[in-house]
């Protein structure tokens, strides 16, 4: 673990990304670091996207591409190799939803500001992608999801759902560990004691973890 000083976790909605990173980072010592919601447009994103409109869907994106870039930076300035950092996002994946929600010009614009950001980003030493199926997510959003997320059309989560698996199914920047979480608890101290010593031995290329 000690080659490992900058790990991301990420997946879909309700896929336990954050309570992953939150126990890792506890029983790690490290820095964690959350994806920011904040967002003056994030309402108005949901309930345009429930409407099929897509006035506040630019306005929405470059906030968090914003957020998401002040974050790395901050990554940077607390000294990244002084202590282990822990993130439940990687910034390369922010294309998947621009990609999702933006007619052409307005894509054209967003790849400029993203490529000047992603040239300044460190990359993950390792990426811990959680998959769970479509039936499991929605299951999970309709008994645990906000209100927000529930009110989003579900052609919308398909549609999302299999850009997410496309992305890390071709992903090769960094060591990428696959966790099948579609039956983990990862509440339970002995699955999560197997998953961490998942993690310390994953060093190269891409494995995938479905524990019994």
């Amino acid at each position: 673990m000690a080659d490992y000083r900058y790990i991301a976790v990420d997946g879909l909605v309700r896929s336990g990304k954050t309570e992953l990173a939150r126990r890792m980072a506890e029983a790690m010592d490290a820095r964690l670091i959350l994806d920011s919601q904040e967002n003056p447009y994030r309402a108005q994103f949901f309930s345009d996207l429930g409407r099929g409109e897509n006035e506040s869907y630019l306005k929405t994106q470059l906030i968090f591409l914003l957020n998401r870039y002040e974050q790395q930076m901050q990554i940077r300035q607390k000294g990244l190799f002084q202590k282990t950092t822990i993130s439940d996002y990687i910034f390369f994946r922010d294309g998947i939803y621009a990609h999702q929600l933006l007619g052409d010009e307005e894509l054209d614009l967003y790849k400029k500001i993203f490529h000047l950001f992603s040239d300044q980003v460190c990359q993950p030493d390792l990426v811990i992608y959680l998959q769970i199926s479509f039936a499991e997510m929605m299951r999970r959003i309709r008994e645990a999801g906000s209100e927000p997320e529930k009110s989003v059309p579900r052609e919308y989560w398909r549609e999302l759902f299999e850009a997410y698996n496309y992305f890390f199914f071709n992903y090769k920047n960094a060591p990428l560990l696959v966790v099948n979480m579609e039956k983990m608890d990862i509440r339970d101290q002995g699955v999560l004691d197997g998953l961490m010593r998942e993690i310390r031995t994953h060093r190269l290329g891409t494995r995938y973890y479905a524990p019994l």
